[in-house]
């Protein structure tokens, strides 16, 4: 049940965000600069969501005892999954909801790599901020990250 309400709510966000991007008029020229800044809030808050995603999943994934454990891997590789999820869902956001809302020509020109720079910053904040949790809490779950060679 509560994985169908998950799903209920994640299918209401997305559509919800499709009407939005379909009903809005064409973004002119004068309106680049005030996407640009939501293009980077929206990059902080998708950063924020898969940091948050994988410190949960890295949680959640018990302890295994025994002389090689699998679960250090599995919150590794977790936290490099979310890690390539995170900036090519933000990037394809970006391409597929808000450049076929730009009017072809000048707007499309003035925003330009901001689409590519805001990913790029999706991709390099989510690495330092989880190498500086895992630095910090190294004797935890998070620890697994990227793992000290002096343990």
């Amino acid at each position: 049940m509560k994985k169908m309400k998950k799903s209920l709510l994640l299918l209401s966000v997305f559509s919800l965000l499709t009407n939005v991007a379909s009903a809005q008029k064409k973004i002119s020229l004068r309106e680049i600069p005030e996407l640009i800044t939501q293009t980077y809030v929206f990059a902080i808050i998708f950063l924020v969501v898969f940091l948050l995603l994988s410190i949960i999943i890295s949680n959640i994934i018990a302890y295994e005892g025994g002389t090689s454990p699998k679960d250090p891997g599995k919150r590794k590789m977790w936290f490099w999954i979310f890690a390539i999820l995170g900036p090519i869902s933000f990037y394809l956001y970006n391409f597929i909801m808000v450049i076929p809302n730009m009017r072809p020509g000048p707007a499309v020109d003035a925003f330009g790599s901001t689409n590519l720079i805001a990913t790029l910053i999706v991709l390099v904040s989510y690495i330092l901020i989880g190498f500086i949790l895992s630095k910090t809490m190294k004797r935890g779950k998070l620890g697994n990250w990227f793992p000290s060679k002096d343990k």
